[in-house]
């Protein structure tokens, strides 16, 4: 087991893979599965033709009576040797489909689950097979719509109205039959000679030669590699827990088999917790019960510093005025690794979907993939402003945290400090708080959620249960911050009503009664806290009502959140161990996110294909 001696000057240095939990091990395995799906993706795609752009293609208005007379090119990557030649021309041409069939579409009446519905035209086109085209010259030729079907075939067909039922088959009708005319863009070869169909659109007549769509299979099966690899790197992001955090998680799991054989009692954590000395005002001592209790596994880091025996003289220092054993003044500030998985996936996640995002409105394809590729880029830009701003406000606090020293209170003065210690009671004691029908003791700050199970039926008599939040409900008196130099006021209710940080820390007491459900949460007497804030005098009226010793100076003043620095302010359950153990490393919180941003800004710009 470590012990405070291996924690002082704790440093992950520059990378670090924290062990993990069976959560964690899930999280890496899916991101393992999501990148073999997004190798697997990208190697097929390799071997799916890369068809040259619509706009490339030669535009004519009849089939050449010599292909000679095309311009042939070399083929680019995808084309097997063995099924396709080297060298191929593509043009786009306008023809009637004589023979074969192409798709079949169908207008039907679909209800919803409202009992109502609508009219939905639906088109599915046809497998490869072979096609009699022929041009308004009466040319005719055989083609299909891919060898070895390498490629399906991309369509564009004009919707007939879609107001009653009816089914169609898009076929060819033979030399003299009412047939569909279509403008075809066509792979053509030329030894021998033979013709692919690529894509085809539906035309009024010869005259009228819409633009076949583009050809993307290739393109989008390298989409998906993208998308899987992005989901990757999200897996691989969730399931890297902070370095230090996990050094905390060990240290804290030993200490269940450490407490085992004593027992519990009020300041005093044994195997059933720590439970909660209970006062009445100016300092009354009152019976303790074993509920709510600071659990084994929530508790101080290494052993409980002791309660005192008297509160005669709550601000004064006690015995030669050791501070506390984690304070930081003697264990340092931990440094957490600058490089985990976390980064990696972080970057693999971001410029995946960023990547993603510009290639669909970038690059070939339909005017669906441009809508989703602008859709996605939009989301991607405002997640990557939060982001951003989110690792700005982080960045602060770590910042904070790290260059202002941590004073004692003893020597504290007025401005912005911060301060760890253990809580103690002042002359209002620990108020009974009474919430559910149970009765919760020795406890200076509250917070309690209440959940009610509710079910609920949809229209087709399926049933769902889930708990929905109900209330939110905070409270608190004044108590002592005392890290063994001295003791100060913080009054609890000035940082609720607050915009700072204010994390009461695990869950005390969790119960159920019937379909309703209450977690309690809060600081008790003899817990750690971490308050980072203003130093500020305190006033008449304040020392009168909660108690002062005015020969000391720490009693004069009390700790507000920060107003005109501008500087985040937090109260903490914890030490500042466990404050920076939720936190990275700043290369993870700033850096990552700002290059991220600067990249997606220029993907955003300036990407072309």
């Amino acid at each position: 087991m470590k012990t405070l001696a291996d924690v002082h000057g704790l440093d992950h240095g520059f990378f670090q893979f924290p062990k993990t939990t069976l959560v964690n091990k899930l999280g890496y395995a899916l991101a393992v599965v999501a990148f073999l799906v997004a190798g697997v993706l990208y190697a097929t795609s390799l071997g799916i033709p890369d068809v040259p752009r619509v706009d490339e293609a030669k535009f004519l208005t009849e089939l050449p009576t010599d292909v000679n007379d095309l311009k042939f090119v070399d083929v680019q990557d995808g084309y097997d040797p063995g099924e396709y030649a080297a060298q191929a021309a593509f043009i786009v041409v306008p023809l009637e489909l004589e023979q074969g069939g192409l798709a079949r579409d169908w207008c039907e009446w679909v209800e919803d689950d409202d009992g109502g519905g609508s009219w939905q035209y639906s088109i599915d086109f046809y497998d490869a097979n072979r096609l009699t085209l022929r041009d308004q010259a009466g040319q005719a030729i055989n083609a299909a719509y891919s060898y070895e079907r390498s490629l399906a075939p991309e369509g564009e067909i004009v919707e007939p109205p879609c107001d009653s039922s009816w089914s169609r088959d898009i076929m060819g009708h033979g030399p003299n039959g009412d047939n569909t005319i279509l403008s075809v863009f066509l792979l053509v070869e030329q030894d021998p000679v033979r013709y692919q169909v690529l894509s085809v659109a539906e035309n009024d007549g010869f005259q009228n030669d819409r633009v076949p769509p583009e050809v993307t299979q290739r393109e989008d099966r390298g989409r998906w590699a993208l998308l899987a690899t992005g989901i990757g790197g999200l897996f691989l992001m969730y399931s890297t827990t902070p370095s230090l955090k996990e050094d905390l998680r060990r240290i804290r799991n030993q200490k269940p088999g450490l407490v085992k054989d004593i027992a519990s009692g009020p300041g005093v954590l044994g195997s059933q917790g720590r439970f909660f000395p209970h006062f009445g005002p100016n300092f009354q001592p009152k019976e303790s019960t074993d509920y709510p209790a600071r659990a084994v596994e929530d508790d101080w880091l290494f052993e409980v510093p002791p309660l005192p025996e008297s509160y005669e003289a709550p601000f004064a220092q006690e015995g030669d005025g050791t501070l506390v054993a984690e304070h930081p003044n003697r264990l340092g500030t931990p440094k957490p690794a600058t490089v985990t998985p976390y980064s990696m996936g972080a970057v693999v996640f971001s410029l995946s979907f960023i990547w993603l995002s510009a290639d669909l409105r970038a690059r070939d394809g339909s005017e669906f993939h441009t809508t989703l590729g602008w859709g996605m880029t939009l989301v991607v830009t405002a997640v990557n402003l939060v982001w951003f701003y989110v690792a700005w406000k982080q960045f602060k606090l770590v910042r904070l945290i790290n260059d202002l020293p941590t004073s004692p209170v003893r020597s504290v003065a007025v401005g912005q400090a911060e301060l760890v210690g253990q809580v103690r009671p002042s002359v209002a004691g620990t108020p009974t708080m009474k919430v559910g029908g149970r009765s919760h003791k020795g406890l200076v700050a509250w917070k309690w959620d209440s959940y009610e199970y509710v079910c609920t039926s949809d229209g087709d008599g399926g049933k769902s249960c889930s708990w929905k939040h109900r209330e939110t409900k905070s409270g608190g008196v004044p108590f002592i911050l005392h890290d063994g130099s001295g003791g100060i006021l913080v009054d609890p209710e000035v940082w609720s009503g607050s915009k700072a940080k204010l994390d009461y820390g695990p869950e005390v007491a969790g119960w159920r009664r019937g379909d309703w459900r209450w977690e309690v949460s809060g600081f008790g007497v003899g817990d750690p806290v971490y308050v980072l804030g203003d130093c500020v005098p305190r006033t008449e009226e304040d020392k009168q009502m909660w108690g002062c010793d005015p020969t000391l100076g720490n009693a004069l003043l009390t700790v507000v959140p920060s107003t005109d620095t501008g500087d985040a302010s937090v109260m903490h359950y914890g030490t500042e161990l466990d404050v920076m153990s939720n936190n990275r490393s700043i290369f993870e919180i700033l850096i990552v996110p700002s290059l991220v941003f600067i990249f997606g800004v220029f993907m955003f710009l300036n990407y072309t294909p």
